[in-house]
């Protein structure tokens, strides 16, 4: 059954979300704190979506993602007319897309495997054009509320011991190196009997990141989506400040003896360039390795991030393909230019970025399996949908706590 509402102009239409129709649809990663309990309904007609709001889409025309991140790991092959839950978030992406959520339910793209669902402004020539997207409506729950992934967040946490050595991992650009730097610095430390609390603190979302550190051995793994945001492109700075720090302090809580904290994108991305500037950032970073692709991007990378204050202790990344351009490299900067092998040296490592040589060879405690994760706190008896005439279009992407300000006037947008 559909119910249709009509308030101020503006029609909305309810309709119940079936078992049938779930059991159908292709979860994806961006979605998998969102229980399967509180989907009961597709929210439809005049409402806006904002960043981080389910979505029940149709397949219409696949392009560059043919297949679906879905919440095990498992990449989903996608075919015409399937149906999926994704998350609407912007995204930047210059190797694929940018993108922006857009004012309405109209047709978009799926500009991420991590079920991304946004309207494409422009895409790198290395891509095909995006994967289409018609979507069916918002997912809300039993009283036509919709749900989003901050509903679902980790609650924020005071950590009870002192935050251990915490090292961040920044690059020229997307594809520097970054996750891969990352990825074998926790592999060498966690075999070395170290627990190692991973982080993506800003991006998209998306599963490989977060699946290559559990199959490394990190001790927690969390980004951003854990906290609440689908994407941290374009969110008000305030927010993405708040979502590092509540990384930070996840991480200290779970018991870790070293962080790790990848920034994503390069350093002139806007959020990126903020985060690091921040004294959030600067006061919660003890050490940095800096992931380039040539010797001119290491050598304006690190002096960027040394005349912000940070201490960078190498360098890393797509330049160690070259012995050429790492001899290159390490001419100009004149710091360790450190390969796979080096990142997976423990006690080369320990020296390297100051952390205390006594975390090694310890008895590691069998970390807990990642999937399924321990759902997250629902509230079945949430407000009502209700107007939202006084909605700020300055912070059309922010995630709105109360979500009962979902429909908006489209004509008042426009």
């Amino acid at each position: 059954m559909v119910i249709e509402q009509v308030r101020h102009g503006r029609r909305i239409s309810v309709q119940a979300l079936g078992e049938e129709r779930l059991d159908r649809a292709k979860p994806s990663f961006a979605i998998r704190h969102v229980p399967r309990a509180a989907m009961r309904t597709v929210i439809g007609g005049m409402v806006r979506p904002r960043s981080g709001d389910v979505v029940l889409a149709e397949v219409v025309r696949l392009g560059h993602h043919r297949r679906i991140e879905q919440p095990t790991g498992r990449r989903a092959t996608l075919h015409t007319g399937d149906e999926i839950l994704v998350a609407y978030a912007d995204r930047y992406a210059p190797d694929q897309f940018e993108a922006h959520v857009p004012c309405d339910l109209r047709r978009t793209q799926l500009v991420a495997s991590g079920g991304i669902a946004s309207t494409a402004l422009s895409r790198s020539a290395d891509v095909r054009i995006a994967t289409d997207l018609q979507p069916i409506g918002l997912v809300g729950d039993e009283r036509g509320r919709p749900l989003n992934i901050g509903d679902f967040a980790l609650a924020r946490t005071v950590p009870r011991r002192e935050r251990p050595p915490t090292v961040a991992v920044i690059g020229t650009s997307m594809n520097s190196g970054k996750t891969t730097t990352i990825h074998y610095l926790v592999l060498g430390l966690t075999r070395a009997g170290v627990r190692t609390g991973v982080s993506k603190a800003t991006g998209t979302g998306s599963g490989n990141d977060y699946w290559v550190m559990i199959d490394a051995g990190a001790h927690r793994m969390l980004d951003f989506t854990d906290v609440g945001l689908a994407s941290t492109y374009r969110q008000p700075m305030p927010l993405v400040e708040q979502t590092f720090v509540q990384l930070v302090d996840h991480l200290t809580a779970s018991g870790s003896d070293v962080n790790c904290v990848e920034i994503a994108d390069g350093i002139y991305q806007r959020e990126t360039a903020q985060l690091i500037a921040s004294q959030a950032f600067r006061s919660r970073v003890d050490v940095v390795l800096f992931a380039a692709a040539d010797a001119m991007g290491a050598a304006a990378g690190v002096g960027h991030l040394q005349r912000l204050g940070l201490e960078v202790a190498a360098v890393s990344g797509r330049i160690t393909r070259s012995p050429l351009a790492v001899r290159e490299a390490e001419g100009v900067v004149g710091l360790p230019v450190l390969g796979l092998d080096a990142l997976e040296d423990a006690e080369r490592m320990c020296g390297l970025l100051g952390l205390a040589p006594e975390i090694l060879h310890r008895p590691v405690p069998a970390v807990a399996a990642p999937w399924p994760p321990v759902p997250r706190q629902w509230h079945p008896n949430a407000p009502e949908l209700c107007d939202d005439d006084d909605h700020d279009d300055t912070h059309d992407d922010a995630r709105d706590d109360e979500r009962d300000h979902a429909v908006v006037n489209l004509a008042e947008r426009r």
